[in-house]
């Protein structure tokens, strides 16, 4: 499913939750809809809890996102077309310099022509 998925979605925090109007609820790392879960026991189209889906214990969470995936594509995550459908490269040269370890890497040739050649596949996309 992707890491730029979960990113866009829930800024990689397994405790995420999210209501919306209207009593739209997610949940967890991939903020799956409570369509999908039960609040309190396992159930909803995953048979899941709904508080199982906040913990640290990503396999549950992973499992309900593949079983929503198979059913119904990326519906329920608007953010997976607008922010991680993009070509790869073109995501990665665009989304590298927010990470904040690439930040700190120290000049070398090896680097400068790496990113003299990112910098200039930017201008270009």
């Amino acid at each position: 499913m992707g890491v730029c998925l979960i990113e866009k979605v829930s800024n990689r925090d397994t405790n995420a939750y999210t209501e919306k109007s209207g009593g739209r609820k997610y949940y967890g790392l991939y903020q799956i809809p409570n369509k999908w879960c039960k609040v309190g026991k396992p159930g909803g189209d995953c048979n899941v809890a709904c508080e199982s889906l906040l913990d640290d214990d990503i396999r549950d969470d992973t499992a309900c996102a593949v079983k929503i995936f198979n059913r119904e594509g990326f519906k329920y995550w608007s953010l997976w077309s607008t922010r991680c459908k993009s070509p790869a490269i073109n995501h990665i040269t665009t989304e590298i310099y927010k990470c904040p370890e690439f930040m700190g890497f120290t000049s070398s040739p090896e680097r400068d022509i790496i990113n003299d050649t990112l910098q200039k596949r930017r201008r270009f996309s």
